[in-house]
């Protein structure tokens, strides 16, 4: 019991901090934020924070991870709400990508590979963009795969590793609204996806 419950409570703490310092880079940018900041926004002290993470570029990592975690799991939760409708799927997964990479600097970031940097987590993203794009493709790849079995195999992966790198070529420059985006690249998608082979 004793046991368990000291688990809850640092679950607790890394999910604040984590809360903490995700507002503090949208402010301030990484390179401005410090631990002393993070434990005070927290209600802890430094110490605390510095014994649950070990170091502030360990915060970072953890921070970058839990982003990257939560936009892959976001990515797969548009496309299951829209299940039957594969066009609506599409669309609502790449708006997603983009209202995400234009509204959090620290989607922005991992997705680009911190070209632009604008959260200044560039130090902290070693493994670069190739993780999260891998793993948004298979998250799109599993969906297809699953509602569409009449769909060629080889043209899903094709379709997808071209949407993704799309999507993320209009995040590094945008040249429409995301909703517009969303549209343009779910309508090119679709048809490379259901022309005759």
């Amino acid at each position: 019991m004793g046991s368990s419950f000291r688990q809850i409570v640092r679950q607790q703490l890394r999910t604040t901090a984590l809360d903490a310092a995700h507002r503090l880079v949208s402010e301030r940018g990484w390179a401005s934020v410090r631990m002393g900041q993070v434990a005070a926004a927290v209600g802890v002290s430094r110490q605390t924070l510095y014994n649950e993470f070990g170091s502030k570029d360990k915060l970072g990592t953890a921070l970058v991870q839990r982003e990257t975690d939560q936009f892959v799991t976001g990515v797969a939760e548009q496309l299951a709400r829209h299940a039957d409708d594969l066009e609506k799927a599409v669309t609502a997964a790449v708006g997603y990508a983009l209202e995400q990479a234009a509204t959090n600097p620290l989607v922005h970031a991992v997705l680009t590979s911190a070209r632009t940097d604008t959260a200044g987590l560039l130090p902290l993203l070693t493994t670069r963009s190739e993780p999260v794009l891998t793993a948004a493709s298979t998250v799109v790849i599993d969906f297809l795969t699953r509602t569409r079995p009449d769909l060629d195999t080889d043209t899903v992966e094709i379709v997808t590793d071209s949407l993704v790198r799309l999507t993320v070529s209009h995040i590094v420059l945008p040249t429409d609204t995301p909703e517009r985006t969303a549209r343009k690249l779910s309508t090119l998608a679709l048809r490379a996806l259901t022309a005759p082979h």
